[in-house]
């Protein structure tokens, strides 16, 4: 749980429109990106270009799913066994525990046991499997008849967040003086990125102030840059180097953060910052004849922007002197890595407990 009467996190708004508007606007919203990614791994961007409308379909759609029948949802599984080459389906409770950098499987199931994570999810890669290539694998989603609209869908917000992430890589590119814009961009050439949407269910407050269950633990992204519209329910916390701080939400602004890979080429410029999702204490919930308090069901969708898969991971020009930050890759002791390998060894840590496959836990 928060640790209560906490400030929220120091997290500066960097308006999109500036970083495309004259050339002191520019500069002035690029070192405000730098600074936050420099010191937290976090911003708020408003001005984005997804209009409430838009963002408001995508909410319906995820709650549409979710709200599915079991049944429905199990017959598109995602597999046990993970990975990412078939990193795509529905995640039932219990089939996948998040933890930061712990890879060995009996540590990982001991955890299972004494703080399981209570959500559930569902995982997809690009749609558009022409683009992608002919081996990569197509998205487990429920049929026409059972949610109407929802491909189609999936292929518009998958387009439109494509889009924003290119864009928000250009701004990298030029915040940390790259010899071109689309230095960053041009790494993920195939699209090979990959969209969460989550849903944590109501469930009864003592349950998560005991430790019985948690909503989602501390980690950091895999990638390099994750874009996500967060509930306005709240629960997201990030660590500011001391303590888990809310992560307020914002009307009209989505959340940006820098995930391993970015941290990793950045030599430790920019953070890849802890972060969590919590029960927020100011947000909760009643389920109708109940005698306890239910912290509120809670939904986010999140689109994660990596290179390529056979992409080395290495230095950026400029960015040869270590920042303040020990990257995640360097301290699991991958100092050369590809993309893949590194989104393999943290996905696969995700899925170690087949069992739960079989149904909801």
């Amino acid at each position: 749980m928060t640790v209560e009467g906490l400030e929220p996190a120091d997290i500066p708004v960097v308006d999109m429109s500036l970083l495309q508007g004259t050339p002191e606007e520019e500069r002035g919203a690029l070192k405000l990106l730098d600074n936050a990614f420099q010191a937290c791994g976090f911003a708020y961007i408003s001005n984005h270009g997804i209009s409430e409308e838009f963002l408001n379909e995508a909410r319906s759609y995820s709650k549409k799913f979710f709200e599915l029948p079991i049944d429905v949802k199990l017959s598109i599984l995602h597999p046990s066994d993970g990975g990412v080459e078939d990193h795509r389906g529905f995640v039932p409770d219990g089939l996948t525990y998040v933890s930061q950098l712990v890879f060995d499987d009996a540590t990982v199931q001991e955890l299972r046991r004494t703080a399981p994570e209570k959500k559930q999810s569902l995982e997809m890669g690009n749609p558009h499997t022409e683009e992608a290539g002919k081996d990569t694998p197509k998205n487990r989603l429920p049929t026409e008849e059972e949610l109407p609209g929802l491909r189609a869908f999936v292929e518009k917000w998958w387009d439109a967040m494509t889009d924003l992430n290119h864009t928000i890589l250009r701004f990298c590119s030029k915040a940390l003086e790259l010899p071109d814009e689309n230095y960053l961009s041009r790494s993920q050439t195939r699209n090979l990125c990959h969209m969460t949407w989550n849903h944590f269910p109501s469930m009864a407050m003592n349950l998560l102030e005991d430790g019985s269950f948690r909503r989602l633990n501390a980690h950091t992204d895999f990638g390099q840059i994750t874009l996500l519209f967060p509930d306005p329910v709240g629960g997201l916390e990030v660590n500011d180097g001391k303590v888990f701080r809310p992560v307020a939400f914002k009307p009209n602004t989505m959340v940006i953060n820098i995930g391993d890979l970015m941290e990793r080429q950045t030599n430790g410029r920019w953070k890849s910052s802890l972060h969590r999702v919590v029960a927020p204490e100011e947000k909760l919930g009643r389920i109708d004849g109940s005698t306890g308090v239910y912290a509120a069901e809670r939904y986010s969708m999140v689109y994660f922007g990596s290179p390529d898969p056979e992409s080395m991971v290495k230095t950026l020009p400029g960015c040869d002197v270590k920042g303040r930050w020990e990257p995640s890759v360097v301290q699991a002791g991958m100092h050369e890595v590809t993309c893949e390998e590194w989104i393999q060894k943290r996905v696969a840590a995700e899925f170690l407990n087949p069992e739960a496959a079989k149904g909801e836990v």
